[in-house]
């Protein structure tokens, strides 16, 4: 008899979280979905949802799929997330949501530009990308956390993407995979490593303060 492993795969796309089961042959052998709420809008352009809730149809998602496998749970051997991009949860130090997840979906954006030195902002120039440190700045949803909720903003502990929430609930730390780095942090594609301390500096003035930034870097490595 073949003596198969078993990998979970849980996927928290924007309409719905999906938990599959494959085996080492690459097989599927049982999959759930549990549809959900992609966001609530309190503002003209906005999309949040809770951090609490996505984690919650995560859960009831496995919970439907343990029934439909052939082997025990206990069987599994690995587990891969994969989520939307590019939506952010800020943590406080109790290690919870201090507020609603920022969707992908939304709209709002900052009215300031990017603080960049005079140097800077003509190597921005130089190579034409100016509009588009404009643009991140504009849109990078640190920014406007920080700017129009600033004590919130003080108790930011670690700034996470909606993967890096999920694998924190299902490990206890602070990690995420490089494939899910989608979104407005300083991290290096070229390298896939986060930014040297150059890039940091320049990410602050593009994206966020530089504790934030800086918080980001230090409590979610890539593996």
């Amino acid at each position: 008899m073949e003596n198969l492993q078993y990998f979970l795969s849980i996927d928290n796309g924007t309409q719905s979280v999906r938990a599959m089961v494959f085996d080492s042959n690459g097989q599927l052998v049982a999959k759930s979905k549990v549809e959900i709420e992609p966001y609530f809008s309190d503002q003209p352009g906005w999309a949040e949802q809770h951090a609490e809730y996505f984690w919650d149809a995560l859960c009831k998602a496995c919970q439907a799929l343990w029934p439909l496998l052939p082997v025990p749970k206990e069987s599994i051997s690995a587990v891969s997330v994969t989520t939307q991009r590019a939506t952010v949860v800020p943590m406080g130090s109790d290690n919870e949501p201090l507020r609603p997840a920022i969707s992908w979906l939304d709209q709002r954006q900052v009215d300031t530009k990017p603080a960049l030195g005079a140097l800077e902002s003509a190597l921005m120039t130089l190579v034409r990308a100016k509009p588009l440190v404009d643009l991140m700045h504009s849109q990078a949803e640190a920014n406007w956390i920080e700017q129009h909720e600033p004590k919130l903003w003080a108790q930011v502990h670690k700034f996470l993407l909606l993967s890096g929430y999920h694998n924190y609930k299902l490990t206890g730390q602070y990690n995420d995979a490089i494939a899910s780095t989608v979104g407005f942090v300083p991290f290096d594609y070229k390298t896939q490593q986060w930014a040297d301390e150059k890039r940091l500096e320049m990410a602050r003035h593009a994206h966020s303060s530089r504790d934030a930034t800086r918080g980001t870097a230090r409590g979610v490595h890539t593996r």
